[in-house]
Protein backbone atom coordinates (compact mmCIF):
# COMPACT_ATOMS: atom_id res chain seq x y z
CA UNK A 1 0.00 0.00 0.00
CA UNK A 2 1.34 3.56 -0.85
CA UNK A 3 2.19 6.19 1.73
CA UNK A 4 -0.63 8.48 0.52
CA UNK A 5 -3.19 5.74 1.12
CA UNK A 6 -1.86 5.08 4.59
CA UNK A 7 -2.11 8.77 5.44
CA UNK A 8 -5.76 8.82 4.17
CA UNK A 9 -6.75 5.86 6.35
CA UNK A 10 -5.08 7.30 9.42
CA UNK A 11 -6.91 10.60 8.93
CA UNK A 12 -10.22 8.75 8.48
CA UNK A 13 -9.70 6.73 11.68
CA UNK A 14 -8.80 9.84 13.60
CA UNK A 15 -11.94 11.54 12.39
CA UNK A 16 -14.07 8.52 13.42
CA UNK A 17 -12.46 8.42 16.91
CA UNK A 18 -13.26 12.07 17.47
CA UNK A 19 -16.89 11.72 16.25
CA UNK A 20 -19.67 11.59 18.86
CA UNK A 21 -21.89 8.44 19.20
CA UNK A 22 -24.77 10.00 17.29
CA UNK A 23 -22.36 10.56 14.37
CA UNK A 24 -21.61 6.81 14.31
CA UNK A 25 -25.31 6.08 14.18
CA UNK A 26 -25.85 8.53 11.34
CA UNK A 27 -22.96 7.04 9.43
CA UNK A 28 -24.29 3.49 9.83
CA UNK A 29 -27.79 4.57 8.81
CA UNK A 30 -26.36 6.40 5.82
CA UNK A 31 -24.45 3.29 4.74
CA UNK A 32 -27.57 1.15 5.11
CA UNK A 33 -29.58 3.64 3.05
CA UNK A 34 -26.99 3.61 0.26
CA UNK A 35 -26.94 -0.20 0.30
CA UNK A 36 -30.75 -0.29 0.15
CA UNK A 37 -30.78 2.06 -2.85
CA UNK A 38 -28.15 -0.02 -4.61
CA UNK A 39 -30.25 -3.15 -3.90
CA UNK A 40 -33.34 -1.54 -5.41
CA UNK A 41 -31.46 -0.66 -8.59
CA UNK A 42 -30.06 -4.17 -8.85
CA UNK A 43 -33.53 -5.66 -8.20
CA UNK A 44 -35.10 -3.56 -10.90
CA UNK A 45 -32.41 -4.68 -13.32
CA UNK A 46 -32.97 -8.35 -12.36
CA UNK A 47 -36.75 -8.06 -12.70
CA UNK A 48 -36.31 -6.26 -16.00
CA UNK A 49 -34.09 -9.10 -17.21
CA UNK A 50 -36.60 -11.64 -15.98
CA UNK A 51 -39.39 -9.82 -17.77
CA UNK A 52 -37.36 -10.01 -20.97
CA UNK A 53 -36.58 -13.76 -20.67
CA UNK A 54 -39.74 -15.21 -19.09
CA UNK A 55 -42.17 -14.50 -21.96
CA UNK A 56 -39.98 -16.38 -24.42
CA UNK A 57 -39.66 -19.42 -22.12
CA UNK A 58 -43.37 -19.34 -21.33
CA UNK A 59 -44.35 -19.12 -25.01
CA UNK A 60 -42.13 -22.08 -25.92
CA UNK A 61 -43.52 -24.20 -23.11
CA UNK A 62 -47.05 -23.25 -24.02
CA UNK A 63 -46.49 -24.26 -27.62
CA UNK A 64 -45.11 -27.64 -26.53
CA UNK A 65 -48.04 -28.13 -24.21
CA UNK A 66 -50.56 -27.26 -26.92
CA UNK A 67 -48.83 -29.67 -29.33
CA UNK A 68 -48.94 -32.49 -26.80
CA UNK A 69 -52.57 -31.80 -25.99
CA UNK A 70 -53.51 -31.71 -29.68
CA UNK A 71 -51.68 -35.00 -30.31
CA UNK A 72 -53.37 -36.67 -27.35
CA UNK A 73 -56.77 -35.34 -28.40
CA UNK A 74 -56.23 -36.64 -31.95
CA UNK A 75 -55.19 -40.05 -30.64
CA UNK A 76 -58.12 -40.12 -28.25
CA UNK A 77 -60.56 -39.20 -31.02
CA UNK A 78 -59.13 -41.80 -33.37
CA UNK A 79 -59.14 -44.48 -30.69
CA UNK A 80 -62.70 -43.60 -29.73
CA UNK A 81 -63.75 -43.89 -33.35
CA UNK A 82 -61.91 -47.21 -33.64
CA UNK A 83 -63.62 -48.68 -30.62
CA UNK A 84 -66.96 -47.39 -31.89
CA UNK A 85 -66.32 -49.11 -35.22
CA UNK A 86 -64.99 -52.29 -33.67
CA UNK A 87 -68.30 -53.91 -32.59
CA UNK A 88 -69.94 -53.38 -35.99
CA UNK A 89 -66.80 -54.51 -37.78
CA UNK A 90 -66.56 -57.65 -35.65
CA UNK A 91 -70.21 -58.46 -36.23
CA UNK A 92 -70.03 -57.87 -39.97
CA UNK A 93 -66.80 -59.74 -40.62
CA UNK A 94 -68.00 -62.81 -38.73
CA UNK A 95 -71.38 -62.84 -40.45
CA UNK A 96 -69.79 -63.12 -43.90
CA UNK A 97 -69.81 -66.71 -45.03
CA UNK A 98 -68.01 -65.97 -48.29
CA UNK A 99 -64.24 -65.88 -48.06
CA UNK A 100 -63.93 -63.21 -50.73
CA UNK A 101 -66.08 -60.80 -48.65
CA UNK A 102 -63.62 -60.82 -45.73
CA UNK A 103 -60.70 -59.12 -47.49
CA UNK A 104 -62.48 -55.82 -48.41
CA UNK A 105 -63.69 -55.42 -44.82
CA UNK A 106 -60.15 -55.81 -43.43
CA UNK A 107 -58.77 -53.25 -45.87
CA UNK A 108 -61.64 -50.85 -45.14
CA UNK A 109 -61.13 -50.71 -41.37
CA UNK A 110 -57.34 -50.50 -41.79
CA UNK A 111 -57.79 -47.46 -44.04
CA UNK A 112 -60.16 -45.77 -41.60
CA UNK A 113 -57.78 -46.34 -38.70
CA UNK A 114 -54.39 -45.40 -40.15
CA UNK A 115 -55.32 -43.29 -43.21
CA UNK A 116 -52.44 -44.89 -45.16
CA UNK A 117 -51.48 -44.50 -48.81
CA UNK A 118 -51.10 -48.26 -49.23
CA UNK A 119 -52.73 -51.38 -47.76
CA UNK A 120 -51.82 -54.91 -48.88
CA UNK A 121 -53.66 -58.04 -47.82
CA UNK A 122 -52.25 -61.51 -48.43
CA UNK A 123 -53.91 -64.89 -47.80
CA UNK A 124 -51.83 -68.04 -47.48
CA UNK A 125 -52.30 -70.78 -50.08
CA UNK A 126 -51.39 -73.81 -47.99
CA UNK A 127 -51.14 -76.05 -51.03
CA UNK A 128 -47.97 -74.27 -52.15
CA UNK A 129 -47.13 -72.54 -48.84
CA UNK A 130 -47.19 -69.15 -50.56
CA UNK A 131 -48.83 -65.82 -49.72
CA UNK A 132 -51.23 -64.56 -52.41
CA UNK A 133 -52.17 -60.88 -52.76
CA UNK A 134 -55.98 -60.83 -52.57
CA UNK A 135 -56.76 -57.14 -51.90
CA UNK A 136 -54.81 -53.90 -52.19
CA UNK A 137 -55.05 -50.12 -52.09
CA UNK A 138 -52.45 -47.74 -53.46
CA UNK A 139 -50.34 -50.27 -55.35
CA UNK A 140 -48.99 -49.67 -58.84
CA UNK A 141 -51.03 -51.16 -61.67
CA UNK A 142 -48.20 -53.44 -62.79
CA UNK A 143 -48.50 -55.41 -59.52
CA UNK A 144 -51.72 -57.38 -59.88
CA UNK A 145 -53.92 -59.20 -57.41
CA UNK A 146 -52.52 -62.72 -57.31
CA UNK A 147 -48.93 -61.56 -56.77
CA UNK A 148 -47.09 -64.24 -54.79
CA UNK A 149 -44.70 -63.92 -51.84
CA UNK A 150 -42.89 -66.96 -50.49
CA UNK A 151 -42.73 -67.65 -46.78
CA UNK A 152 -39.70 -65.86 -45.30
CA UNK A 153 -39.26 -63.64 -48.37
CA UNK A 154 -38.89 -59.91 -47.67
CA UNK A 155 -40.64 -58.12 -44.85
CA UNK A 156 -44.05 -59.65 -45.56
CA UNK A 157 -42.74 -63.20 -45.85
CA UNK A 158 -40.65 -62.73 -42.69
CA UNK A 159 -43.75 -61.64 -40.74
CA UNK A 160 -45.66 -64.72 -41.91
CA UNK A 161 -42.81 -67.04 -41.01
CA UNK A 162 -42.14 -65.60 -37.53
CA UNK A 163 -45.77 -64.73 -36.68
CA UNK A 164 -45.06 -61.37 -35.00
CA UNK A 165 -46.24 -57.80 -35.81
CA UNK A 166 -43.46 -55.34 -36.67
CA UNK A 167 -42.95 -51.71 -37.64
CA UNK A 168 -40.12 -49.96 -39.50
CA UNK A 169 -37.90 -49.69 -36.41
CA UNK A 170 -38.36 -53.40 -35.72
CA UNK A 171 -37.35 -54.27 -39.28
CA UNK A 172 -34.22 -52.11 -39.07
CA UNK A 173 -33.29 -53.57 -35.68
CA UNK A 174 -33.77 -57.12 -36.95
CA UNK A 175 -31.57 -56.53 -40.00
CA UNK A 176 -28.82 -55.01 -37.83
CA UNK A 177 -28.89 -57.69 -35.16
CA UNK A 178 -29.32 -60.83 -37.25
CA UNK A 179 -27.82 -59.63 -40.53
CA UNK A 180 -30.83 -60.90 -42.45
CA UNK A 181 -31.85 -58.99 -45.58
CA UNK A 182 -35.53 -58.05 -45.60
CA UNK A 183 -35.37 -55.89 -48.70
CA UNK A 184 -36.33 -57.79 -51.88
CA UNK A 185 -36.02 -56.09 -55.30
CA UNK A 186 -39.34 -57.56 -56.45
CA UNK A 187 -41.05 -55.88 -53.48
CA UNK A 188 -39.74 -52.37 -54.07
CA UNK A 189 -43.27 -51.06 -54.59
CA UNK A 190 -44.38 -52.32 -51.17
CA UNK A 191 -44.44 -49.58 -48.50
CA UNK A 192 -44.33 -51.92 -45.53
CA UNK A 193 -44.10 -49.61 -42.51
CA UNK A 194 -46.39 -51.66 -40.28
CA UNK A 195 -47.17 -55.33 -40.71
CA UNK A 196 -49.11 -57.99 -38.79
CA UNK A 197 -49.69 -61.72 -39.34
CA UNK A 198 -53.10 -63.33 -39.37
CA UNK A 199 -52.64 -66.33 -37.08
CA UNK A 200 -55.21 -68.71 -35.63
CA UNK A 201 -54.14 -71.38 -33.15
CA UNK A 202 -50.55 -71.17 -34.37
CA UNK A 203 -51.52 -71.50 -38.02
CA UNK A 204 -50.71 -68.62 -40.39
CA UNK A 205 -53.63 -67.60 -42.60
CA UNK A 206 -52.38 -64.31 -44.06
CA UNK A 207 -50.59 -60.97 -43.59
CA UNK A 208 -51.69 -57.31 -43.49
CA UNK A 209 -49.14 -54.70 -44.65
CA UNK A 210 -49.65 -50.94 -44.20
CA UNK A 211 -47.55 -48.13 -45.70
CA UNK A 212 -47.61 -44.35 -46.03
CA UNK A 213 -49.32 -44.03 -42.64
CA UNK A 214 -50.60 -40.51 -41.93
CA UNK A 215 -52.24 -41.27 -38.60
CA UNK A 216 -49.88 -42.78 -36.02
CA UNK A 217 -50.64 -44.17 -32.58
CA UNK A 218 -48.60 -45.11 -29.55
CA UNK A 219 -49.85 -48.70 -29.71
CA UNK A 220 -50.35 -49.01 -33.47
CA UNK A 221 -48.76 -52.46 -33.69
CA UNK A 222 -51.24 -53.77 -31.15
CA UNK A 223 -54.13 -52.16 -33.01
CA UNK A 224 -53.16 -53.63 -36.38
CA UNK A 225 -52.57 -56.99 -34.73
CA UNK A 226 -56.11 -56.83 -33.33
CA UNK A 227 -57.50 -56.31 -36.83
CA UNK A 228 -55.38 -59.21 -38.10
CA UNK A 229 -56.63 -61.46 -35.29
CA UNK A 230 -60.25 -60.64 -36.08
CA UNK A 231 -59.54 -61.40 -39.73
CA UNK A 232 -57.95 -64.74 -38.87
CA UNK A 233 -60.96 -65.70 -36.74
CA UNK A 234 -63.29 -64.81 -39.62
CA UNK A 235 -61.22 -66.91 -42.05
CA UNK A 236 -61.21 -69.84 -39.65
CA UNK A 237 -64.97 -69.61 -39.15
CA UNK A 238 -65.41 -69.42 -42.91
CA UNK A 239 -63.32 -72.57 -43.30
CA UNK A 240 -65.40 -74.42 -40.71
CA UNK A 241 -68.62 -73.27 -42.36
CA UNK A 242 -67.34 -74.36 -45.77
CA UNK A 243 -66.39 -77.77 -44.44
CA UNK A 244 -69.81 -78.29 -42.85
CA UNK A 245 -71.54 -77.00 -45.97
CA UNK A 246 -69.43 -79.27 -48.14
CA UNK A 247 -70.31 -82.28 -46.01
CA UNK A 248 -74.00 -81.46 -46.34
CA UNK A 249 -73.85 -80.76 -50.08
CA UNK A 250 -71.37 -83.38 -51.29
CA UNK A 251 -71.41 -87.03 -52.12
CA UNK A 252 -69.37 -88.99 -49.62
CA UNK A 253 -67.84 -91.37 -52.16
CA UNK A 254 -66.86 -89.11 -55.07
CA UNK A 255 -66.54 -85.81 -53.11
CA UNK A 256 -68.62 -84.16 -55.83
CA UNK A 257 -71.80 -82.20 -55.09
CA UNK A 258 -74.90 -84.26 -54.44
CA UNK A 259 -78.12 -84.20 -56.45
CA UNK A 260 -80.00 -81.94 -54.03
CA UNK A 261 -77.36 -79.22 -54.15
CA UNK A 262 -77.07 -79.53 -57.93
CA UNK A 263 -80.81 -79.03 -58.47
CA UNK A 264 -80.83 -75.91 -56.28
CA UNK A 265 -77.85 -74.51 -58.13
CA UNK A 266 -79.41 -75.27 -61.50
CA UNK A 267 -82.57 -73.38 -60.57
CA UNK A 268 -80.49 -70.38 -59.47
CA UNK A 269 -78.52 -70.34 -62.71
CA UNK A 270 -81.66 -70.56 -64.85
CA UNK A 271 -83.12 -67.54 -63.03
CA UNK A 272 -79.91 -65.60 -63.69
CA UNK A 273 -79.93 -66.70 -67.32
CA UNK A 274 -83.50 -65.51 -67.78
CA UNK A 275 -82.58 -62.06 -66.48
CA UNK A 276 -79.28 -61.88 -68.32
CA UNK A 277 -80.46 -63.55 -71.54
CA UNK A 278 -77.58 -66.00 -71.76
CA UNK A 279 -77.41 -69.78 -72.20
CA UNK A 280 -76.90 -72.43 -69.52
CA UNK A 281 -75.94 -75.99 -70.41
CA UNK A 282 -75.97 -79.32 -68.61
CA UNK A 283 -73.96 -82.41 -69.43
CA UNK A 284 -75.18 -85.71 -68.01
CA UNK A 285 -73.43 -89.04 -68.52
CA UNK A 286 -73.62 -92.63 -67.41
CA UNK A 287 -70.40 -94.54 -66.86
CA UNK A 288 -70.17 -98.10 -68.12
CA UNK A 289 -68.31 -100.44 -65.81
CA UNK A 290 -68.92 -104.14 -65.36
CA UNK A 291 -68.34 -104.64 -61.61
CA UNK A 292 -67.58 -108.36 -61.79
CA UNK A 293 -64.55 -107.53 -59.66
CA UNK A 294 -66.79 -106.54 -56.77
CA UNK A 295 -68.39 -103.40 -55.37
CA UNK A 296 -65.12 -102.07 -54.00
CA UNK A 297 -63.61 -102.01 -57.48
CA UNK A 298 -66.71 -100.24 -58.76
CA UNK A 299 -66.50 -97.66 -55.97
CA UNK A 300 -62.86 -97.02 -56.86
CA UNK A 301 -63.84 -96.29 -60.46
CA UNK A 302 -66.45 -93.79 -59.28
CA UNK A 303 -63.89 -92.07 -57.02
CA UNK A 304 -61.43 -91.71 -59.90
CA UNK A 305 -64.12 -90.35 -62.21
CA UNK A 306 -65.10 -87.83 -59.55
CA UNK A 307 -61.48 -86.64 -59.37
CA UNK A 308 -61.29 -86.34 -63.17
CA UNK A 309 -64.37 -84.13 -63.16
CA UNK A 310 -63.01 -81.88 -60.40
CA UNK A 311 -59.76 -81.46 -62.31
CA UNK A 312 -61.34 -80.68 -65.68
CA UNK A 313 -64.28 -78.38 -64.97
CA UNK A 314 -64.01 -74.60 -64.68
CA UNK A 315 -64.25 -72.84 -61.29
CA UNK A 316 -67.83 -71.70 -62.01
CA UNK A 317 -69.02 -75.11 -63.21
CA UNK A 318 -70.84 -77.48 -60.85
CA UNK A 319 -70.03 -81.19 -61.14
CA UNK A 320 -72.24 -83.62 -59.20
CA UNK A 321 -73.04 -87.27 -58.74
CA UNK A 322 -76.59 -87.60 -59.97
CA UNK A 323 -77.13 -91.14 -58.75
CA UNK A 324 -75.55 -94.59 -59.11
CA UNK A 325 -72.99 -94.34 -61.93
CA UNK A 326 -74.57 -91.17 -63.35
CA UNK A 327 -72.77 -87.82 -63.21
CA UNK A 328 -73.93 -84.37 -64.24
CA UNK A 329 -72.18 -81.03 -64.85
CA UNK A 330 -73.72 -77.56 -64.86
CA UNK A 331 -72.01 -75.14 -67.27
CA UNK A 332 -73.19 -71.53 -66.74
CA UNK A 333 -73.08 -69.05 -69.63
CA UNK A 334 -72.12 -71.82 -72.02
CA UNK A 335 -73.88 -72.38 -75.39
CA UNK A 336 -74.44 -75.89 -76.69
CA UNK A 337 -71.35 -75.93 -78.92
CA UNK A 338 -69.14 -74.98 -75.99
CA UNK A 339 -70.79 -77.60 -73.79
CA UNK A 340 -70.19 -80.26 -76.44
CA UNK A 341 -66.49 -79.37 -76.55
CA UNK A 342 -66.20 -79.57 -72.76
CA UNK A 343 -68.10 -82.86 -72.53
CA UNK A 344 -66.04 -84.43 -75.28
CA UNK A 345 -62.84 -83.58 -73.44
CA UNK A 346 -64.20 -85.32 -70.35
CA UNK A 347 -65.25 -88.38 -72.38
CA UNK A 348 -61.78 -88.71 -73.92
CA UNK A 349 -60.10 -88.29 -70.51
CA UNK A 350 -62.26 -91.01 -68.93
CA UNK A 351 -61.77 -93.39 -71.87
CA UNK A 352 -57.98 -92.97 -71.76
CA UNK A 353 -57.57 -93.28 -68.01
CA UNK A 354 -55.87 -96.53 -66.87
CA UNK A 355 -58.63 -97.79 -64.58
CA UNK A 356 -57.97 -101.14 -62.93
CA UNK A 357 -59.34 -104.09 -64.95
CA UNK A 358 -60.25 -101.85 -67.86
CA UNK A 359 -59.29 -104.62 -70.30
CA UNK A 360 -62.05 -106.80 -68.90
CA UNK A 361 -64.70 -104.26 -69.95
CA UNK A 362 -66.74 -104.83 -73.13
CA UNK A 363 -64.99 -102.01 -75.03
CA UNK A 364 -61.65 -102.66 -73.29
CA UNK A 365 -62.02 -99.22 -71.67
CA UNK A 366 -64.17 -97.59 -69.02
CA UNK A 367 -66.46 -95.63 -71.31
CA UNK A 368 -69.35 -93.22 -70.87
CA UNK A 369 -72.46 -92.21 -72.75
CA UNK A 370 -73.66 -88.66 -72.39
CA UNK A 371 -76.10 -86.00 -73.45
CA UNK A 372 -75.96 -82.19 -73.56
CA UNK A 373 -78.92 -79.83 -73.27
CA UNK A 374 -79.01 -76.02 -73.21
CA UNK A 375 -81.39 -73.43 -71.78
CA UNK A 376 -83.64 -72.02 -73.20
CA UNK A 377 -84.05 -74.06 -76.39
CA UNK A 378 -84.00 -77.52 -74.76
CA UNK A 379 -85.93 -76.66 -71.61
CA UNK A 380 -87.12 -73.69 -69.58
CA UNK A 381 -86.91 -75.39 -66.18
CA UNK A 382 -84.25 -77.47 -64.51
CA UNK A 383 -86.32 -80.66 -64.77
CA UNK A 384 -87.04 -80.11 -68.47
CA UNK A 385 -83.41 -79.38 -69.20
CA UNK A 386 -82.22 -82.56 -67.48
CA UNK A 387 -84.92 -84.58 -69.22
CA UNK A 388 -83.68 -83.33 -72.60
CA UNK A 389 -80.06 -84.15 -71.73
CA UNK A 390 -81.10 -87.56 -70.44
CA UNK A 391 -82.93 -88.31 -73.69
CA UNK A 392 -79.74 -87.50 -75.59
CA UNK A 393 -77.82 -89.79 -73.22
CA UNK A 394 -80.24 -92.63 -74.02
CA UNK A 395 -79.75 -92.09 -77.74
CA UNK A 396 -75.95 -92.21 -77.20
CA UNK A 397 -76.30 -95.59 -75.50
CA UNK A 398 -78.49 -96.87 -78.32
CA UNK A 399 -75.93 -95.64 -80.86
CA UNK A 400 -73.14 -97.77 -79.41
CA UNK A 401 -71.99 -96.00 -76.23
CA UNK A 402 -68.73 -94.11 -75.61
CA UNK A 403 -70.09 -90.91 -77.15
CA UNK A 404 -71.88 -87.66 -76.28
CA UNK A 405 -74.90 -86.39 -78.22
CA UNK A 406 -76.71 -83.07 -78.10
CA UNK A 407 -80.38 -82.72 -77.21
CA UNK A 408 -82.93 -82.18 -79.94
CA UNK A 409 -84.25 -78.61 -79.77
CA UNK A 410 -87.81 -78.40 -78.43
CA UNK A 411 -88.85 -74.79 -78.19
CA UNK A 412 -87.02 -72.37 -80.45
CA UNK A 413 -85.57 -72.35 -83.90
CA UNK A 414 -81.91 -71.57 -84.30
CA UNK A 415 -82.64 -68.04 -85.45
CA UNK A 416 -84.99 -67.28 -82.55
CA UNK A 417 -82.51 -68.80 -80.13
CA UNK A 418 -79.73 -66.50 -81.34
CA UNK A 419 -81.95 -63.50 -80.88
CA UNK A 420 -82.85 -64.61 -77.36
CA UNK A 421 -79.37 -64.63 -75.86
CA UNK A 422 -77.28 -62.99 -78.51
CA UNK A 423 -74.95 -65.83 -79.41
CA UNK A 424 -74.50 -68.49 -82.02
CA UNK A 425 -75.47 -71.87 -80.72
CA UNK A 426 -75.34 -75.39 -82.08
Amino acid sequence: MSRDSMDFLNDALATLRSAPPWGWACGILGALFVAWQLGRVAGRRTRSTRRLVRPENDASGLRDLKTSVARLEAENTALSNFFLLLPDFTKEINSRMERRAIAPLLVKITERLFAPTQVLLFFLDERVNTLILVQQRGLAEDVKVGFQVKMGEGRIGWIAEHKVPMDTNDFIREMRQSGVSLEVPAHFRFKTELCAPMVHEGRVLGVISVGGITRHYKYEKTMLNLIADLGSIALHNNLLFSQIQEMANSDGLTKLYNKRFFMNRLSEEILKAEKGHYPVSVFIFDQHYNDTQGHQAGDEVLKITGQILRDMVRPDDTPARYGGAEFIVLLPQTPKDGAMVASERIRVKVASHPYANRESQPLKIVSLSGGVATFPDDGRTGSDLIASADAALYRAKQAGRNQVLRAETKYLSDGTEDAYYGTTNG
